[in-house]
């Protein structure tokens, strides 16, 4: 908005990316020969400093001699911190409009998401915004402090002839009242109160509190700064690369509960993130539906390290020993050890605490206290998942006989009898010579009791611990398995996390010997031939099922006909993930007595 011919004045809100980019956008357009900026006068020497730090954060604290303690972060997302920045790379001056008298702000409206101005424009977003906040009643703080604005930009216009003032929303329709009126030529400003200002770097570990954006999505706009050709990239770009980042943590530390997060897993969480945001009636989603969406769908370790991702600020100070405590209307000062009542005065909404039940994984030292008070002589399996996995084989050991009596079908024209019904694909296929073709299942041949299900074949070396776990009562399956080493990832007391590499159950239970004992000095090449020939040798059926990601090879079928077996290969990729992941996590409890604590540890 053209205030005059020398006046280019600009609404903002605190805090937001998307005003920062415009503030940049404008100043890269326009020529200007002073930025003013509506921030407190006494803060402005020292924010100078604070911002040609950036891109390391600090704050510029003004301390009276009563609380509360007002400061100013140098917030890089910051409208008003980007119209200083604009002014110290185009080497031009800046002036504060705001008084001397420091305040604590009333929270403002709900106002519409700062977000849709990227679709909607900026001009009709700040439209929307002015309309919702609407003019301060007169002789309120804010119509006064629209009144010193005003008459701060009459002083400035004397003296230069480009300026872009930068407006809070707040106070934007009464500065542009008070302007052309006369009393902003006679205004007389209040005295000026008395601080003791410093300027002090921020706790990394405390910066969610100073920033409007998430620290992740604030190093994300400084790294896209520093870029000469980087593009702004979108909020749910953002979001995105957020998920993305902690799960390929995941993949760095090489923990198994990636297989957990495959793009698939990451999609549905960003939709139900979505949902979630939208329920809330917003466009931009909260740190908690983050959390909140990544706990859903990865579980509580998954969104604890979202958590921690999203809160990380990647340009750190050195002098670690020297920055102040930010919290909810709160700082601590190292070297007094006190915490005072404090206001971030580019704060436009109020923060407040939300409770949300994340159980973090347990730390070196307490896995170490598990495996000490780990008795060896008491082991057994959590029940959801014997029920759940029994389920799995009752399910494959009926698809495996439907596929044996398929490949089986006879299919001839249709005569007398449509014997077990009308073959559609093969009538459609020869529709032009109108005849009818009808289908003849054979009789079922045989029964299968041994499944076996090869999650991970190509890396043994992740799998150490071998074993074979014998039924507890006649409705479950003799288990032998290859997994993961449990004891290198305790979760709880008497609660040890593993994960299937292959496993082979035998349906009805009986006494085998253990598999992987049996074939030790036989040259078997791996665990997926060790498993598989004890599943054959142990069926009392001479079909096995065999699921896995690709068919039996070579090796296994010349081994499966040796022994009078034939191996029914069920493709692994006709099941679902989430059904695969549920199945290939599995916890092992240090006795039966663990059952009545286990759930509160292993959760989904």
């Amino acid at each position: 908005m053209q205030l005059t011919s020398s006046i280019t004045a600009v609404p903002f809100l605190h805090g937001n990316l998307d005003s920062a980019r415009h503030i940049r956008a404008v100043c890269a357009r326009d020529s200007f020969d002073c930025i003013a900026v509506d921030l407190p006068h006494p803060f402005g020497p020292l924010l100078t400093d604070a911002v040609d730090r950036l891109p390391l954060i600090s704050a510029v604290v003004a301390r009276g001699v009563e609380d509360p303690v007002y400061y100013v972060p140098a917030d890089p997302c910051d409208a008003a911190i980007e119209g200083i920045r604009q002014s110290r790379q185009g080497r031009i001056p800046w002036e504060p409009l705001g008084t001397g008298v420091l305040r604590r702000n009333e929270p403002l409206p709900p106002l519409p998401d700062p977000h849709v101005a990227v679709r909607l424009g900026f001009d009709a977003f700040a439209s929307l915004c002015l309309r919702v906040i609407g003019m301060p009643g007169g002789d309120t703080p804010e119509d006064r402090e629209a009144r010193h604005v005003a008459w701060r930009l009459r002083g400035l216009e004397l003296s230069h002839q480009r300026i872009l003032a930068l407006i809070h929303a707040r106070r934007f329709a009464a500065a542009v009242k008070h302007f052309p009126r006369e009393y902003s030529y006679n205004y007389t400003p209040p005295a000026e109160q008395s601080y003791r200002l410093s300027i002090d770097y921020i706790n990394p570990d405390h910066l969610y509190f100073a920033l409007g954006e998430l620290p992740f999505i604030t190093g994300r706009a400084e790294r896209e700064r520093q870029d000469v050709f980087g593009r702004p990239a979108a909020l749910e770009e953002e979001i995105k690369e957020l998920f993305r980042e902690t799960r390929d943590q995941y993949g760095d530390e090489g923990r198994e509960e990636v297989i957990d997060l495959s793009p698939v897993r990451i999609q549905a969480a960003l939709t139900f993130l979505r949902n979630l945001t939208v329920m809330g009636k917003a466009i931009a989603p909260s740190l908690f539906d983050i959390i909140q969406a990544a706990k859903g769908v990865g579980g509580n370790s998954y969104a604890l390290k979202v958590l921690r991702c999203a809160r990380y600020y990647p340009y750190l100070p050195l002098e670690h020993d020297h920055t102040i405590g930010v919290g909810i209307d709160k700082m601590f000062f190292p070297e007094e050890h006190a915490v005072h009542d404090a206001v971030n005065l580019l704060r436009d909404t109020a923060l407040v605490w939300r409770k949300l039940s994340i159980k973090p994984d347990p730390s070196e030292m307490r896995k170490k206290r598990y495996r000490y008070r780990w008795n060896p002589s008491g082991m057994c399996s959590h029940v959801p998942e014997d029920r759940r996995i029994e389920q799995f084989n009752a399910a494959v050991r009926t698809r495996a006989l439907r596929a044996m009596r398929e490949d089986l079908v006879k299919t001839e024209k249709f005569t007398a009898s449509v014997k077990d019904g009308i073959d559609f694909r093969e009538t459609l296929r020869n529709w032009h010579t109108g005849d009818i073709y009808v289908r003849e299942l054979p009789p079922s041949r045989g029964a299968m009791d041994t499944v076996v299900i090869i999650f991970d074949g190509a890396h043994d070396d992740r799998y150490p611990h071998c074993a074979t776990w014998y039924a507890e009562h006649d409705e479950e399956s003799t288990l032998t398995f290859f997994a993961t080493d449990p004891f290198a990832d305790l979760i709880g007391p008497g609660v040890a996390r593993s994960f299937y590499g292959g496993v082979s159950l035998l349906f009805p239970p009986r006494w085998v010997p253990n598999a992987f004992d049996v074939t030790k000095d036989m040259g078997l090449r791996s665990l997926t031939e060790r498993i598989t020939y004890g599943a054959l040798r142990f069926s009392e059926q001479r079909n096995v099922g065999f699921v896995a990601a690709s068919r039996p090879d070579v090796r296994l079928r010349s081994m499966a006909a040796r022994m009078g077996g034939h191996l029914v290969w069920i493709p692994l990729g006709t099941f679902s993930n989430e059904t695969l992941r549920r199945l290939r996590k599995f916890h092992v409890l240090n006795g039966k007595r663990v059952r009545s604590w286990a759930a509160r540890f292993i959760g989904d």
